[in-house]
């Protein structure tokens, strides 16, 4: 085989390693397993928002965002789009840089879901486009939903610790 192709052929392995947004973790100190995926967003200062699930004792299921945007004692309207479906969040409860989602919103068809039925919805997509928007600005990041099937699996499936 040609130098050229190995080479091209090993950086396609490393590239296509580097694309998946999801990953599945045991948190020991906090006895949770945890499915995360990461949105970034450029705006006055960088930031990341992590997707979260997380299956504990204390808290059971938990789907929530992360971020230092977060402030306790503002409103926040969140979209999340997938494929054809434009779903808001509903409910949602901010503590501790956190928005821990606690209902959905289909706004096409106005179904709600609890987070356990959103997650289905979640793992059929190929990409979730995220909106936020606070009291006086609207940001939107991306994020591809590659391995998020296996780490939000791997949460609904494991056991609680």
């Amino acid at each position: 085989m040609n130098l050229r192709y190995k080479l091209a052929f090993i950086l396609l392995l490393f590239v296509s390693k580097g694309v998946s947004q999801w990953e599945y973790r045991v948190n020991n100190s906090n006895k949770s397993i945890e499915a995360v995926g990461s949105v970034q967003f450029n705006f006055d200062i960088q930031d990341t928002i992590t997707i979260s699930l997380t299956k504990s004792r204390k808290l059971g299921l938990d789907f929530s965002l992360q971020a230092n945007l977060f402030q306790r004692n503002q409103k926040y309207y969140v979209l999340l789009e997938i494929a054809d479906r434009k779903i808001k969040v509903k409910r949602s409860l901010v503590l501790n840089k956190q928005l821990r989602i606690l209902e959905l919103e289909d706004l096409i068809s106005n179904e709600k879901y609890e987070v356990q039925e959103f997650l289905k919805i979640l793992k059929r997509g190929e990409a979730c486009t995220l909106t936020i928007r606070a009291e006086h600005q609207v940001i939107q990041g991306y994020n591809s939903l590659s391995g998020s099937v296996s780490a939000i699996n791997s949460v609904l499936n494991g056991p609680i610790l």
